[in-house]
């Protein structure tokens, strides 16, 4: 260590440069994984989100993202053998995932329908889950993270775009329940609900992202997104996506540090939004409380509900995955599903199923939170030493680029709990155990959590560094 009373100007020279930048490089870093695998399972994302095996009939035929899976599984599984995953404190997560599969596989020989029961773990849960193990073992820094959201948010948007270019070539649009609705182009997003749903799931990392991005390449493309997106929930007609929407809004008025300009800027695209949007679309986001123009959508959930609602009573320890249609179906007649996530994971799974789906749910909520709190302590910490006008140029750089992983790890807290909000609340009106949003959002928790402890200890290791620096008199 040099003469601390000299250390002002020992900073300036190229040898006090060269001695910090020693000092930097002997720091902790992110463990990154191999790079070629990490690209292996981007891949893979994007092909899960864009479905391309329903696109190409000879993927179809070669089961291209089967094969592809299996390839990612191989080498991931690979990565993890060389170094465990980091997951942080996310234990709690990990036991009620582990009792959620429990509350599956008990059910497995028991259901009423045992054929699509076993179709349905092995093709959904099973299939899903392994993007959980994806998420955590393979992303273990903020640039990782970046690239992942940044696979996911451009899936969406090719999704959302293409729906846009259906909406105006009219390719897209047909008539359902009294006005024209758009479709989305492959049967997973066919139906209007769907399409609304996967674009509302983009919304929030769109909204809390879009400030912490510093590239205008990086923002419009954001806009784009959110533009897309807002384009696919309107038109789709879906009063599931508005009154999602409307939650999102809610959730993301509370998140704001600046309310009173949220209600402003509110008001401003609220007004500009009903100005444009055709009535239709108004009568039938109304509709939600009131009257439908056409059909009897309203009268037919009740019923639904009224069946499962029977049908939970008579099984109260659960009927077996996927096997509602077929009880419902023996008892009444009747076979649509429940159009309700909570009364789908209670008749399927039991109360039993029902609560360890809710404890998972509230674990992944109050990681989020855990995580951000935890991110934003670091960066009162980071703030307090970096307004010392003595700290060396190279050690300035280093406390802001992490200063901006942290505000990006903030916004993606905030962004994932809004996601799975949504989720929530569309499961009003939807069934949505069995898709891939519960696993998504466990793997965000889990890799966020880790995200914790090793940027923690690099804030640690960046302020004893800072601390041992002598402001200059």
């Amino acid at each position: 260590m040099p003469d601390t009373k000299a250390i002002g100007d020992f900073a300036a020279t190229p040898e006090g440069e060269g001695y910090w930048r020693a000092i930097l490089a002997r720091m902790p870093r992110y463990p990154l994984r191999n790079w070629t695998v990490f690209l292996g399972f981007l891949a893979f994302v994007l092909a899960r989100y864009v479905q391309l095996g329903a696109r190409r009939d000879i993927l179809a035929t070669v089961r291209f993202e089967f094969i592809l899976g299996i390839v990612i599984i191989l080498l991931v599984g690979q990565q993890m053998a060389s170094r465990k995953p980091n997951i942080g404190r996310a234990q709690p997560l990990l036991w009620s995932i582990s009792l959620l599969f429990l509350a599956m596989i008990v059910q497995l020989p028991m259901a009423a329908d045992p054929d699509m029961a076993q179709k349905i773990f092995m093709d959904r849960v099973i299939k899903f889950a392994f993007m959980t193990f994806f998420m955590v073992v393979m992303i273990e820094s903020p640039r990782y993270l970046r690239w992942f959201l940044g696979a996911f948010l451009f899936a969406v948007f090719y999704i959302t775009l293409e729906s846009t270019q259906g909406l105006i070539s009219g390719g897209l649009v047909w008539q359902n329940q009294g006005i024209m609705r758009l479709h989305g182009a492959v049967p997973i997003y066919e139906h209007p609900n769907s399409l609304g749903g996967v674009a509302m799931g983009a919304l929030p990392f769109a909204a809390f992202l879009f400030t912490r991005v510093k590239s205008w390449i990086l923002k419009l493309g954001l806009l784009a997104l959110t533009g897309t997106s807002m384009i696919c929930v309107i038109y789709s007609g879906s009063r599931t996506a508005y009154v999602g929407l409307v939650a999102f809004i809610m959730w993301w008025f509370f998140q704001s540090e600046n309310k009173g300009k949220f209600v402003l800027w509110g008001l401003v695209a609220g007004v500009a939004a009903l100005s444009v949007m055709p009535d239709e679309y108004i009568e039938r986001f109304m509709s939600i409380g009131g009257k439908e123009k056409e059909g009897h959508s309203k009268e037919m959930r009740k019923e639904i509900l009224t069946d499962a609602w029977t049908i939970l009573m008579e099984n109260p320890i659960g009927v077996g995955v996927a096997s509602f249609p077929a009880v419902r179906r023996a008892r009444f007649g009747r076979k649509q599903d429940t159009h309700n996530l909570y009364l789908e994971v209670a008749t399927n799974l039991g109360w039993q199923g029902l609560i360890v789906f809710m404890a998972l749910v509230s674990i992944m909520m109050a990681g989020f939170r855990t995580s951000a709190q935890a991110f934003r302590l670091q960066l009162r910490a980071l703030a307090r030493m970096g307004r010392n006008p003595g700290l060396p140029p190279p050690l300035r750089k280093k406390i802001r680029k992490h200063a901006e992983d942290l505000q990006f790890l903030v916004a993606t807290s905030q962004a994932a709990a809004g996601f799975i909000l949504i989720r929530l609340v569309l499961g009003l009106f939807g069934m949505d155990l069995y898709e891939v949003y519960w696993w998504f959002g466990a793997g965000l928790a889990m890799v966020l959590s880790g995200l914790v402890i090793s940027t923690r200890q690099n804030s640690k290791n960046l302020l004893e560094i800072a601390d041992n620096f002598v402001r200059p008199s």
